[in-house]
C-alpha cells in the first residue's frame, strides 16, 4: 500500500489522504503525547512522598520535576527532529515511545535520589521524539482549514496527560503501592500505543497538503536556522510560548502541593478532584480555542496569534482568584484560568506549521518546544522550589500562594509577544509558500 493511500473512506477530494485515517492518526499521536506529559506529571502528584521519602528540599524537588527531566531531552530533540524532516516520523515516534516508558517504570524502582534523577533523565532522552514530528505528521494529513481544530485535539494531549496522572497518582500513589507504584502504573499504556502507532499506521507523503506549488525541498541546517530568524512571526510565538510555558509548568508541579499546603487538601482529592477539573478546563479551552481561531483564522490570519495573546492576557488577573480565594472559589478561578491559559495551543501550534516551510516543520516545532521547556521548566518549577524555601520563614506553609504569582506574571508577558506578533504573521505566512 502506497503512502498516501488509506483504510476506509475514500481520499478527500485534492488531499489523497482520508478524514478517516487522519482522524485515527491523531487519536494515536495526541495519546502519544499524553502519555508523555502523564509520565511527566506523575512526579508532580507524588511529589510530597517522594520528598518525604528521600528527605529532600523544595528546591530538589523543583529541579527532579523540571530541569532534571528536560534538559537532555529537549537539546536531543533538535536532531530528533532534524532527523524526523528527513527520515519516518513515525518509527522515530513508536521506538522514542517503548524507551521513555521503560525508564519510567525503572524509575519506580530507585532506591535513592540518585538513581531516580537517572531514570529521570533517561525518560527526558526518549521524549525528544515528541511532540515535534507529530505535529510535522498532523499538518501532512489535515488541510489546511481543518488544521487548527487537529492541533487543538493534539493540544487537548497535556491535559487527558494530567488526568491520567492525576488519578493514577491519586488512587495508586494512596494505596500500599505509593508513589513507586504509580510510577510503574502509568508507564504500561506507553508500550501499547507505541505498538499501535508502529504497525497500524504509514508515513503521509510530505507537503501532502500544501498543494503542488508547495516548496518541498530539503534545506540545510544554516538555511533553516537564518530563515527562522528572518521570520519575526517564529521568533516572537517562542518567546511568547516560552513565557507561556514557565506559567504552565510552575502550576502543573506545584498545584497538588499548593492545595496541600494552602487549603489542607488530601492528596487523594487534590489529585482527582482538582486534577480532574484541571483536566476538563484544560480541554475546553483548547477545543474552544480551535473552534473560535478556525472560524477568525479564515477571515483574517492575524487571529491565529492575536486570539491567544488576549486569553492568555486575561489569565493573570483570574488567577489571583485561584490563588487568594478560600475553597470552593479557588476551584473556580482554576477551571477559569485553565481556559484562558490552554486557548492558545492549537492556534499557534497550527500557526508554527504554516509560517515555515514543509521541510523545516518537525525543527521548527521542536526548536519551538526545546527552548519553551527547558527555560520553562527551569524558571518555573525550580523557581517556585526556591521562592517557597525562601519566603518558608516569613510565611510558612503559605509561601507557595506567594511564589504562584511568577504563573500571573509569565502569562501575561508571553501574551505581549503574541499581540506584537500580529503585525507580522500575513507577510511571514506569505513567505512560507515562496519558492
Amino acid at each position: 500500500m502506497k503512502p498516501e493511500e488509506s483504510v476506509g473512506r475514500e481520499p478527500e477530494r485534492g488531499t489523497g489522504v482520508s478524514l478517516t485515517r487522519a482522524y485515527y492518526v491523531l487519536v494515536l499521536l495526541t495519546l502519544v503525547w499524553a502519555l508523555q506529559f502523564a509520565n511527566i506529571q506523575i512526579v508532580n502528584v507524588v511529589l510530597e512522598q517522594i520528598k518525604n521519602d528521600f528527605r529532600v528540599s523544595d528546591t530538589a524537588m523543583g529541579l527532579i520535576a523540571g530541569i532534571v527531566v528536560t534538559l537532555l531531552g529537549s537539546l536531543l530533540s533538535m536532531p530528533v527532529a532534524r532527523l524526523a524532516d528527513r527520515k519516518g516520523r513515525l518509527a522515530i515516534i513508536s521506538i522514542g515511545v517503548a524507551f521513555w516508558s521503560v525508564l519510567t517504570t525503572l524509575g519506580g524502582f530507585a532506591q535513592n535520589v540518585l538513581q531516580l534523577v537517572l531514570a529521570r533523565i533517561g525518560f527526558g532522552i526518549g521524549g525528544a521524539v515528541s511532540p515535534a514530528p507529530g505535529n510535522s505528521l498532523v499538518s501532512d494529513f489535515f488541510p489546511r482549514d481543518k488544521l487548527p481544530m487537529a492541533m487543538a485535539i493534539m493540544s487537548m494531549a497535556p491535559c487527558i496527560g494530567g488526568l491520567v496522572a492525576a488519578w493514577i497518582g491519586g488512587i495508586v500513589g494512596s494505596s500500599h503501592w505509593g508513589w513507586r507504584g504509580a510510577f510503574v502504573a502509568v508507564a504500561i499504556p506507553g508500550f501499547i500505543v507505541a505498538a499501535l502507532l508502529y504497525f497500524t499506521v504509514r508515513e503521509p507523503v510530505r507537503g501532502i497538503q500544501d498543494g503542488k506549488h508547495a516548496d518541498v525541498r530539503e534545506y540545510g541546517i544554516g538555511e533553516t536556522v537564518r530563515f527562522f530568524f528572518e521570520n519575526t512571526t517564529y521568533l516572537l510565538i517562542v518567546i511568547g510560548f516560552t513565557f507561556s510555558g514557565i506559567a504552565d509548568l510552575a502550576l502543573a508541579t506545584w498545584f497538588v502541593p499548593f492545595m496541600q499546603r494552602v487549603h489542607g487538601t488530601s492528596l487523594l482529592e487534590a489529585s482527582t478532584f482538582g486534577g480532574t477539573l484541571n483536566s476538563v478546563a484544560g480541554i475546553a479551552g483548547v477545543l474552544l480555542g480551535g473552534a473560535v481561531i478556525g472560524r477568525l483564522g479564515k477571515r483574517d490570519d492575524r487571529w491565529k496569534i492575536v486570539g491567544p495573546g488576549v486569553t492568555s492576557l486575561l489569565a493573570g488577573p483570574v488567577l489571583m482568584v485561584f490563588l487568594f480565594a478560600p475553597l470552593p472559589w479557588t476551584y473556580v478561578g482554576l477551571f477559569f484560568a485553565m481556559i484562558l491559559l490552554t486557548f492558545r495551543m492549537g492556534p499557534i501550534l497550527g500557526l508554527v506549521q504554516s509560517v515555515v516551510k514543509v521541510r523545516m516543520r518537525a525543527f521548527a516545532a521542536a526548536t519551538l518546544f526545546m527552548i519553551g521547556t527547558i527555560v520553562g521548566s527551569a524558571a518555573g518549577p525550580l523557581l517556585i522550589g526556591v521562592l517557597n524555601d525562601l519566603l518558608e520563614g516569613r510565611y510558612g506553609p503559605l509561601a507557595i500562594r506567594y511564589s504562584l504569582l511568577c504563573v500571573a506574571a509569565s502569562s501575561m508577558l508571553g501574551a505581549l509577544f503574541y499581540l506584537w506578533a500580529g503585525r507580522h504573521v500575513r507577510a511571514d505566512i506569505g513567505r512560507s509558500l515562496a519558492g
